[in-house]
This record gives C-alpha cells, structure tokens and sequence, in this order.
C-alpha cells in the first residue's frame, strides 16, 4: 500500500520519469495515465567490476542462477531441469545464489531432495563479491527463469564474462538481451533441460552466443547512462524554472 501511495504521488507530481527498459515505460503509462512524452528509457550500463574479468574453461559444468528468490523466477523448475540435465551429465553443478523472498514460501532445498540431487545442487542465500566473481567466472551456463522484471541485471553480468544466457520469454528478455540469450518457456522443465544441455555440450552454438553477446555489451554502457540521466535532470530542472 506504501508503495502504491508514494509511486502514485511521485508519478502525478514529477516533471520527468526515468525508467530501464521500454517494457517498464509501457507498464509505468498503463498503471499510472503519465503522458508518454514525460517517461524516458535509459538502459543499465555493463557491471564494470566484472567487465574487464575474462572468462576461463573449467572442468565441472556448471549452471549458475543469481537474484534474489522470488515466486515469479521459478526456481523449482530450474532445478528439475537440472536434474534431468544431471542424469545426462553427470558431472554437472547447479549453484543457485540469493536471498529467499518467496511467498508461499518455497522449499528449494525440499525440491533439491525429492529430485535426488543434493550432492550437485549448492543453494546460497548470500556470498562475498569475490565469491561471487569466482562463481560467474566458473559458469557454463546462467539461467534465470523470470515472468516479470524491468530489466534483468543480473544475466547481463553473466555475458560480461562470458557466460552464455538462457532466459525465460518475455517482451522485456527480448527487449534487452535479443539474440544474445536463448529463451524458454517459464516452467516448460523439459524446454529448459534440453536447453541447457544444448549450451553445455554444443562449442559451436556456446562460440555463436558468445559472440552475440559481445555485439550486445557495448551498447550498455554506464557512463552513458549517466550522461543521458544528467540531461533528464537538467531539463527538468529549466522547465521548473
């Protein structure tokens, strides 16, 4: 309700709206009536502290997920994909990294279990910067299963290392990944197993994502982010004046 209140007092009363992608700019119209001339789109830049770190090939398959644990990222099905992926693999690790907000809560390490795969499954609610850095660096493959988000930062970090996409399909996933990620169906687990599988075993389709990615990166850029928040600002501020 706190939420709703002030969003809504600040959208009525604001002479610009900056938002990250033009899927939140179409949502902040539709729920809030702004007129479309007052919202204005700037991307997130490229994680510098991960972008000059190159990736490396390691011996274990790794499949990473980073975020905080929401209902709408779909953690479970992430992990029965993984398990059938294991019986596949058997050498594969899944590392799922963020807090637990879930609500009706989710019981992953429950799911873990009944799949049979708690020996391969690492679930950790936070980690270190340099861990995580490790963890990213170490990845084959990055997953993140979201319904809903306005931008989706955290796969981003994972192409600025190198680590090839798999992205639930939505108009916002496509907006800012493109063909630089491969898209699933949300809760399809047998879509996301084969997927994943795909990444893992295919060098020629993991070299062709790579190098999409590499097309992708330049054109998040946080100084330009910066620089085009300074001009929102500033014209804001002469028609205040």
């Amino acid at each position: 309700l706190r939420r709703r209140l002030l969003a809504s007092h600040a959208m009525t009363h604001a002479k610009a709206v900056i938002t990250v992608s033009n899927f939140s700019k179409t949502e902040i119209i539709r729920c809030f009536d702004v007129p479309a001339e007052q919202v204005h789109v700037i991307h997130h830049g490229s994680p510098p502290e991960l972008s000059s770190v190159s990736a490396y090939e390691v011996q274990t398959p790794l499949i990473l997920y980073v975020g905080s644990i929401f209902n709408r990222r779909n953690l479970p099905t992430l992990i029965k994909a993984f398990a059938k992926v294991h019986t596949v693999i058997p050498d594969a690790q899944l590392a799922i990294v963020g807090a637990n907000h879930t609500y009706p809560r989710q019981d992953l390490k429950a799911v873990v279990d009944q799949h049979g795969v708690g020996n391969q499954v690492g679930l950790y609610e936070y980690v270190a910067d340099n861990e995580l850095s490790t963890l990213y660096r170490q990845a084959r493959v990055f997953v993140f299963l979201s319904e809903y988000e306005g931008f989706g930062l955290p796969p981003l970090e994972a192409l600025s290392v190198g680590v090839p996409i798999i992205l639930g399909d939505t108009a916002v996933a496509r907006e800012i990944y493109g063909d630089a990620s491969l898209f699933v169906p949300h809760t399809n687990v047998a879509a996301v197993a084969e997927t994943i599988t795909t990444l893992l075993g295919n060098n020629a389709v993991r070299s062709r994502q790579q190098s999409r990615a590499n097309e992708l990166l330049p054109s998040f850029s946080w100084e330009r982010s910066a620089q085009n928040t300074l001009a929102v600002l500033e014209n804001a501020a002469r028609s205040r004046r």
